[in-house]
């Protein structure tokens, strides 16, 4: 377990109730992609042949670590597999439909419900688009050898995991989602920009700059200048991503005024 700046019990809860988990440190600078190459790094150098990651803010099903790894024996050592994901309250599917149109500024999209569900239903390993994060993704040690570690520098927290799964498309591997098994996700451990309705104006535009915001500036400009499709004018890309974004908060706000005219 990579521990990269908790401050509450974390260390001796391990230590005392976990004592076979090894706990690797490192401090809060690394954000998520820092961190996550710290423990890769590790597992690499133990001889790991295939490695997952999986945030804090997931929870594998029992059976989960058992399907993916029959899946892996089927398929081609050289494809990411990741589980499907849920939310942890309402169980909706989270992962499934998702593609990217960099064009448009999108670095990921959901695709209709009716599109997936026609694609899937009879599929117990269903290839995909884009994987989002690390929640319980499979990645052989071979994927890494031939195209490196996550973006540490460039994309220290956000917009990592797109970026090397772009890279991974380009170098020819599958991506793939084992629909038969289940990670649950506490989507309230995630950045408070996938909820605009619930930011004031204030913390509205400090999701523009903090680093803990999927829609930083510095993050979404370091994304595009690498993916855009017309690499001058990535910042068409960061445009249209903030555009969309702007217009959704002031629609999100206009809506909770008209239901609530006295909540301020």
């Amino acid at each position: 377990m990579v521990d990269h700046g908790s401050t509450d019990e974390t260390a001796a809860a391990l230590a005392s109730k976990f004592p076979e988990v090894e706990r690797i440190t490192g401090d809060e600078s690394l954000w998520w992609t820092g961190a996550t190459n710290l423990g890769i790094r590790h597992a690499l150098s133990l001889g790991a042949t295939q490695i997952m990651l999986l945030n804090n803010d997931c929870r594998l099903a029992p059976d989960a670590i058992e399907k993916l790894l029959k899946h892996i024996e089927q398929n081609d050592d050289n494809a990411i597999i990741t589980p499907l994901a849920k939310d942890m309250t309402t169980h909706e599917t989270l992962n499934l439909g998702f593609t990217t149109c960099l064009w448009l500024g999108f670095p990921s999209i959901k695709l209709p419900k009716l599109y997936w569900r026609s694609r899937t239903s009879s599929k117990s390993l269903a290839l995909t688009a884009m994987i989002m994060g690390g929640r319980g993704v499979v990645i052989p040690a071979r994927v890494f050898e031939q195209i490196g570690l996550l973006d540490e520098k460039s994309l220290p927290h956000y917009l990592a995991d797109h970026d090397f799964y772009l890279r991974c498309k380009r170098s020819g591997i599958a991506l793939f989602i084992a629909t038969d098994a289940v990670v649950q996700v506490d989507n309230t451990q995630t950045s408070s920009a996938y909820r605009p309705q619930s930011l004031t104006p204030s913390q509205f535009l400090t999701s523009l700059t903090s680093r803990k915001s999927h829609r930083n500036l510095a993050d979404l400009a370091a994304f595009f200048k690498k993916h855009y499709p017309l690499p001058g004018l990535y910042l068409l890309g960061v445009a249209l991503n903030i555009t969309r974004y702007v217009v959704l908060y002031l629609v999100a706000r206009v809506l909770l005024m008209l239901r609530n005219p006295r909540g301020g």
